[in-house]
């Protein structure tokens, strides 16, 4: 997800405020989900409308009363994650164990047995904040690209709260320095590929929940490149606050596939898992901003 600025003394104002929301007992945090569910859905009907009109032309053949209920569980659901996220700066790590079950980690071990770096893969899907746990895990040594925040107060404090699980994090701008210059086969890249790239950048399109979209090329590229087992990874809501994560690998060697076949495939998956419970999607972004053919 982008960041948005955050100036100034706000930062101090706010870092102490997050900390102490976070300590809160996951059922008090639960309570107060609620509530802010009904200001931001109920109220201020924040992106109402662009996440109605992506769910209707997601599924054209739902009914209006269909596409509602999904939009209402959605915003329950993202509401839950936002608060999710907050709590990830002091939830401990017995904590993390206990509300995520990772179902098959050998799935990574024999990769980093086979002396192979991975691309993992991922969608804004489930509670994709948590991706960063990752290496509570996994054996490999964990990477992952961000957004950079323009105040360096808040920016310094997300990025050590997202790297106390063991992730290195690096500006979106320093992707290809960092990956290659990397050339042990211990390392793990997580990507998520799903969210719409600027007009200038879209390479390549294809559909996806209906309709022609614009994708980002660079997993695909980058795994090619470095040769890097590709392994997507699947975050299901078992129930509320406890995840259950299934990791499946989609290529063992890149180099040999087609063009596109890789982020093709990454596509193919997660509109499946998207259709089985599409309220657990970020519908909220404005996906399909860019048409073929139009200037921008």
């Amino acid at each position: 997800m982008k960041h948005k600025k955050i100036h100034g003394a706000g930062a101090y104002i706010w870092i102490p405020f997050i900390y102490l929301f976070s300590l809160m007992p996951h059922w008090v945090m639960y309570g107060i989900s609620d509530f802010f569910y009904f200001i931001l859905y109920k109220v201020i009907g924040y992106r109402k409308k662009v996440v109605y009109e992506n769910l209707k032309n997601s599924f054209p053949e739902k009914s209006h009363e269909e596409i509602i209920d999904i939009q209402r569980k959605f915003f329950r659901h993202l509401v839950d994650i936002m608060l999710e996220t907050v709590k990830e700066f002091t939830i401990s790590k017995k904590s993390i164990k206990k509300r995520f079950k990772f179902t098959n980690p050998e799935e990574f071990q024999k990769h980093y047995d086979n002396n192979k770096s991975v691309m993992m893969l991922m969608g804004h899907y489930g509670n994709f904040e948590y991706g960063v746990t990752a290496p509570l895990w996994v054996p490999q040594e964990c990477w992952a690209v961000y957004g950079k925040i323009e105040n360096p107060v808040m920016d310094k404090y997300l990025v050590h709260t997202r790297e106390r699980f063991g992730f290195t994090l690096y500006p979106m701008e320093k992707t290809y320095d960092v990956m290659l210059g990397h050339t042990q086969g211990d390392k793990l890249y997580m990507f998520m590929a799903d969210q719409s790239p600027h007009a200038d950048k879209i390479k390549y399109w294809l559909p996806f929940l209906n309709q022609e979209t614009g994708v980002h090329m660079g997993a695909e590229k980058l795994s090619k490149m470095l040769d890097l087992a590709v392994v997507f990874i699947d975050i299901q809501r078992v129930k509320r606050g406890y995840y259950e994560i299934t990791a499946r690998t989609l290529f063992d060697n890149p180099k040999e596939t087609k063009e596109f076949e890789i982020t093709n495939k990454y596509f193919e998956i997660l509109e499946e898992i998207i259709r089985k419970k599409p309220e657990n999607w970020l519908w909220s972004h404005k996906r399909w901003k860019y048409k073929r053919g139009v200037k921008y």
